[in-house]
């Protein structure tokens, strides 16, 4: 699908279709020649600072939560 209709994360493989779930819960980035494409992580994987390459900080931390509620 072409930039504004589909976004899918490459860490935790979370998903939004058109351009308003795609700014919810990816955001755009400024390509600086006129161009906004979708983040490439959901805003989730951003803020958790997960890298590529490594286990997806998302999808395992609400187990660590349940382990360590505190």
């Amino acid at each position: 699908m072409p930039y504004g209709e589909y976004a899918q994360c490459p860490c935790c493989g979370k998903r939004a279709y058109g351009e308003d779930e795609i700014e919810q819960e990816f955001g755009y980035r400024n390509m600086g020649d006129g161009r906004y494409i979708p983040q490439s992580y959901c805003r989730e994987c951003r803020s958790a600072h997960c890298e590529a390459g490594k286990p997806c900080k998302v999808k395992i931390l609400p187990a660590a939560l349940l382990l360590n509620p505190n």
